[in-house]
């Protein structure tokens, strides 16, 4: 535990001053979402203002999770930080486990101004529960393992890139913003093996109480966290 405890303290004199540049991001992102998306579709009924409050938030996490973690995790490896930790007598999975906890520290602020921005705009009903916390930890946790599996499977120069087309696909796309069913029904399929909507249709259940809560979208997670991790854990206990 001690040897946890000392990667996250190192992990945090690394990345602190990035920290209040995630939240920045965070923010500007759900400011141009919630008050630029209502300019294009006009008269706003209350399920489009639940899309627009929900998919804001989903596309912070997504934004910082998968498009800023790999680069950062990806430049990393190439100063020599990677390799100096494994070198350590360390167990591998404390390395994945502190990387994780550090940036879903720095993530957190900048979701709670998103949901802020949220409310204030539309007006929209939170629903704070053990579940909709447990969701919403369980998403950005899945967001970052996946931007972190990408920085360590790729090389760097495939890493921004791979990076870019995660946003633009969660941005342009997939079903976030607006329902699934204006999406014909094979991409509605592809998407809901993606770990984007089954993680927008979470939010919108569990967040703002609306919809079902779906055990199929919990599924759809928890298999992508392990298996990015194990990704994850492929690459660090892999001799060079």
């Amino acid at each position: 535990m001690t040897q946890f405890f000392y990667l996250l303290r190192w992990n945090y004199l690394r990345q602190k001053n990035l920290f209040i540049l995630f939240t920045l991001a965070q923010v500007l992102l759900s400011v141009s979402l919630l008050f630029g998306y209502p300019l294009i579709i006009g008269k706003l009924d209350t399920t489009t203002a639940y899309y627009l409050a929900s998919g804001s938030v989903l596309m912070g996490v997504i934004s910082i999770g998968c498009t800023i973690s790999s680069p950062v995790i990806a430049n990393a490896k190439s100063e020599g930080h990677v390799d100096y930790i494994r070198a350590l007598p360390i167990p591998r999975i404390l390395i994945s486990l502190a990387d994780l906890c550090i940036w879903l520290i720095a993530i957190l602020p900048g979701v709670f101004f998103s949901f802020l921005l949220g409310c204030l705009r539309f007006s929209v009903q939170l629903n704070l529960s053990i579940l909709s916390v447990f969701v919403m930890l369980l998403i950005c946790l899945t967001m970052i393992s996946l931007g972190f599996s990408i920085a360590y499977i790729f090389p760097q120069n495939i890493v921004t890139l791979m990076s870019q087309l995660i946003l633009m696909i969660g941005l342009m796309f997939s079903p976030i913003m607006y329902p699934a069913s204006r999406l014909p029904d094979w991409i509605n399929h592809l998407y809901h093996v993606l770990p984007f909507v089954p993680s927008v249709n979470l939010l919108r259940a569990c967040v703002y109480s609306h919809g079902p809560v779906s055990f199929f979208d919990f599924t759809i997670l928890i298999i992508w966290i392990l298996l990015t991790q194990l990704l994850i854990l492929r690459v660090l206990y892999k001799e060079k």
